[in-house]
């Protein structure tokens, strides 16, 4: 399982090297995370402005959902035309709704730092972050995860 993310991450780097890619204003998906749990769901990206992007998502994990917002600082990388680096950070609310969960509600502030990747001659829009999770309510903890997401541009 442990192979999976490496695969991603090479797919990723082999991608950049072979296309050229363009901007986007707005693309809809999924995002997944490995780490402690399986997490993944529904994922917009959408470009407020040249320089940050929004992002939110629904996500499903074992037991529960969460609803996640963050907000991105972007920059393109020199020398290779759609890829772009991003910072940035928000916060996942999520809803317990396993019998361990106890029906609870919880808080975790996120950071993201990582690339992003439009295709030129494809609508698909590809990321690969370090997403750290910082839990705050109902008991304090953290979580390091590797965040990938798969987009289709809108527009």
């Amino acid at each position: 399982m442990k192979k999976v993310p490496l695969l991603l991450f090479a797919f990723i780097c082999l991608a950049v090297t072979a296309a050229n890619a363009q901007t986007y204003q707005t693309a809809l998906g999924a995002k997944f995370y490995t780490g402690d749990g399986s997490i993944g769901g529904l994922n917009i990206r959408h470009m407020a402005s040249s320089n940050t992007a929004l992002e939110g998502s629904l996500l499903f994990f074992s037991g529960g959902l969460g609803i996640e917002g963050l907000y991105e600082y972007q920059g393109p990388i020199t020398g290779a035309e759609g890829l772009n680096y991003f910072v940035g950070g928000g916060g996942m609310l999520g809803f317990g709704t396993g019998r361990y969960n106890n029906n609870s509600t919880s808080f975790a502030l996120r950071l993201t730092g990582g690339v992003d990747y439009k295709f030129a001659d494809a609508p698909i829009d590809v990321s690969l972050a370090f997403d750290p999770f910082f839990y705050l309510a109902p008991s304090t903890g953290s979580n390091l995860s590797l965040g990938i997401g798969l987009r289709y541009v809108l527009k």
